[in-house]
């Protein structure tokens, strides 16, 4: 009898769970997501219509504000060139493969989409952007694209339940690995051997004994963004693989779209090793994913320096010669591969 009245109170506390979760997700689950996870609906969306998806961050819309009359993104860009194919993007800004990953999920198997063509940014897999002062909230994001009840999302979103790291302990992890990992390639020579040796490395001297300090704080820039040695640890690594075996069951090709870098600057201002290891971090992708049968358009170098739209920082912002050259790179490629 006791047996009894215990699955009777399991079964009537499971009625109440499913029917809090129905109300929930008809009254009150569609305003939150809208905010806290605003692409998930739009993916769900063109899944239904688009043979492909897109998924990029803000090298995909930005453009030169004032020397471009064509505005286009480059998802647009290479739609143009695919006239038998519906494709669509999801873009956000400081998106990277991890908070991809939970969208591609969501992907209905079997489905429309056919291809989906992921912007592979390089200075994603670096420390300063694992361990970035945005990623608290990105994760949150990501949590509300879980394929989990809404209102199991929303208590986990109350109480914490994802990577819910302060900015002071991200950028303390952050300055230990630009102390501790060491700079070591075959073939290679680094003037210093982590990024803090170098970026404290007097540079540019001047006559007076001061430094040229433009060049020399966009030169640390530089060392900071790409002075990092990519392998199977690196958590954008284990990121890219899961987006690749999920695709895998999926049925569903994946490209990725490795975007250009200022290598011509890099090598200018810190110096040959630094775009040496730039190109030895790209040989290392395109090697590892190409074994994988996945589509790797590497677009590294196809930009020219003058064509970034930011000439004092470290981005992938083109202008429009920029961006048409790197989406023709991804419309031939898929072309030669249908």
């Amino acid at each position: 009898m006791g047996d009894i009245k215990i699955a009777i109170r399991i079964l009537v506390l499971a009625a109440i769970a499913i029917g809090f979760n129905a109300l929930f997700t008809k009254f009150i689950w569609p305003e939150e997501l809208a905010k806290e996870g605003p692409e998930l609906q739009k993916l769900l969306r063109l899944s239904n219509s688009c043979d492909v998806l897109y998924f990029g961050e803000s090298s995909n819309i930005s453009y030169d504000p004032v020397k471009d009359s064509i505005t286009t993104s480059i998802s647009g860009l290479i739609a143009e060139q695919l006239p038998n194919k519906k494709l669509g993007d999801i873009t956000h800004q400081a998106y990277h493969a991890g908070i991809y990953l939970p969208l591609i999920k969501r992907i209905p198997p079997n489905g429309k989409v056919k291809t989906v063509i992921v912007t592979l940014n390089l200075r994603t897999l670096d420390q300063a952007c694992i361990h970035s002062g945005l990623e608290t909230a990105l994760q949150k994001q990501a949590l509300y694209y879980a394929n989990q009840p809404p209102v199991w999302i929303h208590l986990r979103a109350a109480l914490n339940d994802y990577d819910n790291v302060s900015e002071h302990e991200r950028d303390h992890k952050m300055w230990k690995q630009w102390t501790d990992d060491k700079l070591e390639v075959n073939g290679i020579e680094f003037p210093y051997p982590t990024i803090k040796t170098w970026c404290e490395a007097v540079k540019f001297p001047l006559p007076d004994g001061s430094e040229d300090m433009p060049k020399r704080t966009l030169a640390d820039h530089y060392v900071k963004a790409y002075a990092f040695v990519i392998d199977e640890d690196n958590p954008r690594v284990k990121d890219l693989d899961e987006i690749v075996r999920v695709c895998g069951y999926k049925y569903i090709n994946v490209v990725f779209n490795l975007l250009a870098e200022n290598t011509d600057y890099a090598d200018s201002l810190a110096g040959k090793s630094l775009a040496q290891l730039i190109r030895y971090n790209r040989d290392y992708l395109v090697k590892r994913y190409t074994a994988k049968g996945v589509i790797v358009v590497d677009n590294l170098e196809v930009v020219q320096g003058k064509d970034y739209t930011d000439q004092n920082w470290t981005t992938e912002h083109y202008n429009y010669t920029g961006r048409k050259a790197i989406a023709n790179n991804v419309a031939q490629k898929l072309l030669m591969n249908n």
